[in-house]
This record gives structure tokens, C-alpha cells and sequence, in this order.
């Protein structure tokens, strides 16, 4: 799907620009040097989950400058956004939980436009703003990337709402800007999203015959097989 070729750049610029906050903060190694109680514990389990996919051999080496590039490819989208979230308990079944509000005052050297977005969009640049943004782009990037239907929008995750697809698109385009304005114009240039979307049908035949056998029809005619 286009979309996704859009998200797979934006994917790749984020976690690269987290990546080199972290960095700035507590060196390359910031997954091993950062204080035991940055993170919470289900992004402990992605590190080292995305940890265990380096093959043992490169594992072995573990002053190989190359390690951490290898581990941020390895950590999913899903890694990055939580970053942003509030924070859950250090430990499994544990009260304390990690403090992300600090850890975001790391984190938003990464969004070197996010505080002109915020302001654009009429929000406060604050970490739940930057959350919500990242998260709405991760759920499109969810749906797509498991070939689920978005002809109807898609959900947002604990929401009881939905998205359209040309919001989706719109929230990619703003996250882009947040962290780089070159990369938002190169996306804004080179997308064809917009083309398709244009060109997307308002209505299409309907095999009745297969919408009786199905409890699954969608809005504007469009059967759900």
C-alpha cells in the first residue's frame, strides 16, 4: 500500500532521531549505560527482544560500535511510541513505575519541529501531544502493514473513535514536520497517498447475492470480503 512506503521512511526517521537523543544523553550504549529505572518494563522486554535478534556472533562483540545502529533497527515502532507514553512499572506486578515525563526531556531534542507544530495545530508542545501524534501514525502503520481494510478509516487504540485515511496521511505529513522539515517536504513531493486518495471511488456494484450471506457490509456500498 503507498501509505506504508510513507510510514516505512517515517519509521526509519524516528527512531534514527530518538535514537540520537538517547545518544546525546547517555552515549551510543544508552540501552546499557541509561539508569537502571529509565525505563519501564515492557520496553526493557522490546530491548531485549530487538537485543536477541542480533545474531550470537555479533552479540559476542559487545564493544562493536555497530551494536546499537544494529538493536534501533530491530526495535519495532511500537518501542519508539511507548517511549513517549506515561510510563508503566519498572518491574512485572511492581507499583513503581518509570518516570517518561522526565525521560521526555530527553527524548524531545528528537522533534527538532515539534514545538512549531504544536503551536500550528493549537496544542502545548508536552509529551502527551507528541504521544498521541506518534501513536496515531503507528496505528495506521498496524493496519496496513497486516493488510486489514481502511477503505472505512481505521481505529485509534484505546479510542472509541476512527480515523480516515486522508487524516492518517495528514498525521504523517505533521510528524514529519516535527522532525524534519526537509524529510515533511521530500514526503509532501514524492507521496502519491494524495493522487490516490483523489481518485479513490464513491461507489461500485454490489453482488447482493454474496451481501446476504455476509454480516459484514461497510458504508457507501462496499461489501467486506
Amino acid at each position: 500500500m503507498a501509505i506504508l512506503a510513507d510510514i516505512a521512511i517515517l519509521e526509519v526517521a524516528l527512531r534514527n532521531a530518538m535514537h540520537g537523543a538517547l545518544d546525546w544523553q547517555w552515549g551510543p550504549f544508552w540501552y546499557q549505560t541509561a539508569p537502571s529505572q529509565t525505563f519501564d518494563q515492557r520496553s526493557r522486554d522490546s530491548i531485549t527482544s530487538a537485543w536477541n535478534k542480533i545474531p550470537k556472533g555479533r552479540r559476542s562483540h559487545v564493544n562493536d560500535p555497530a551494536l546499537p545502529g544494529r538493536l534501533v533497527a530491530n526495535c519495532m515502532f511500537g518501542f519508539w511510541a511507548n517511549l513517549l507514553d506515561e510510563g508503566g512499572p519498572i518491574t512485572k506486578g511492581g507499583r513503581k513505575k518509570a518516570d517518561y515525563d522526565a525521560l521526555w526531556l530527553v527524548l524531545r531534542r528528537a522533534f527538532k519541529g515539534g514545538r512549531a507544530e504544536a503551536k500550528t495545530s493549537g496544542a502545548k508542545y508536552r509529551r502527551v501531544w507528541v504521544h498521541s501524534v506518534v501513536k496515531e501514525v503507528n496505528d495506521l502503520r498496524n493496519r496496513v502493514a497486516h493488510h486489514e481494510p481502511v477503505i472505512n478509516g481505521y481505529p485509534l487504540s484505546g479510542q472509541n473513535r476512527r480515523r480516515a485515511v486522508r487524516q492518517g496521511h495528514e498525521a504523517c505529513l505533521k510528524l514529519a514536520r516535527m522532525l524534519d522539515s526537509n524529510l515533511a517536504a521530500w514526503i509532501a513531493a514524492n507521496s502519491t497517498v494524495p493522487a490516490i486518495l483523489s481518485n479513490r471511488p464513491t461507489s461500485m456494484p454490489v453482488d447482493t447475492t454474496r451481501c446476504l450471506m455476509s454480516p459484514h457490509l461497510v458504508a457507501a456500498g462496499y461489501p467486506d470480503f
